[in-house]
């Protein structure tokens, strides 16, 4: 039975949460769209769609319980979205296992390293492959992958979290060059700064506070970036002409430094 009677434009974002996730959802959904998010956790993913619902409609977002360290789980999600809303013409992927403090090669062990990866490499891989087939169908489509500094530099401390972002970059520039002829928009967008998010957000609030940097709370957007100033980003480049597409594009605060170039 569809869902989405009004046979809007369906968007997926994968990795879906409070922060990006969310707000990238909601500025799609407000230009009409229908959102399908995935992640693993039901309650969050419950709250993000009614909230979403309660703005703009009921019937604007729909969740689906998705593991993304398992191929299984992926395929089945990405096989009741096209069942119950319809093919997927914008697959944002979002996900990103990391942790906020790192730890060394030597005290990494091999389980995080495969678990992070399979959900900032391997999801990305899978869930590309089940919304391909219509997007060539279609004649167009647009492949959004959200990457970090940790995508072009390795720092210490990241070795759970940067090798699968590293391929995550590469997956993308692979894509644009398979099937951007064939009208398929694949960008990276490079967050080269903590997200104001719930979990680095508040931690940066208590560095700031501990460290002596509380000037920095009245100026929170210039250091820390804004999911809904991000989402505008993500508009963009879903909507650039063809004449001009911008395969990677990278953003940050204007108080940061500029990690990712040095």
């Amino acid at each position: 039975m569809s869902l989405n009677s009004q046979k809007k434009p369906v968007i997926a974002v994968v990795g879906a949460g409070p922060g990006i996730g969310e707000a990238v959802a909601r500025r799609f959904v407000a230009e009409g769209f229908c959102v399908a998010l995935l992640a693993r956790t039901e309650d969050k993913l419950r709250k993000m769609a009614q909230g979403i619902d309660a703005d703009y409609g009921a019937g604007a977002a729909h969740y689906y319980i998705t593991d993304l360290r398992q191929e299984e789980s992926v395929v089945t999600s990405f096989q009741c979205i096209r069942a119950e809303l319809g093919p997927v013409g914008v697959l944002v992927y979002n996900a990103g296992a990391r942790r906020v403090n790192g730890r060394s090669i030597l005290d990494t062990t091999s389980e995080e390293f495969e678990n992070f990866t399979k959900i900032n490499l391997f999801g990305a891989f899978w869930a590309t492959k089940c919304v391909l087939p219509d997007m060539l169908a279609a004649g167009r489509g647009t492949i959004l992958l959200t990457g970090a500094t940790g995508a072009l530099r390795g720092n210490p401390g990241l070795a759970s979290f940067s090798p699968g972002k590293f391929g995550l970059r590469s997956l993308g520039q692979i894509i644009t060059r398979e099937y951007q002829a064939q009208g398929i928009h694949a960008a990276h967008i490079i967050v080269d700064s903590p997200v104001d998010g719930k979990l680095i957000g508040e931690w940066s609030r208590r560095q700031w506070q501990r460290t002596g940097q509380a000037d920095k709370l009245d100026d929170v957007s210039g250091h820390l970036v804004a999911p809904a100033d991000l989402a505008q980003t993500y508009w963009f480049l879903h909507t650039q002409p063809r004449s001009a597409w911008t395969h990677e594009l990278d953003a940050r605060p204007q108080k940061e430094n500029m990690f990712s170039k040095l």
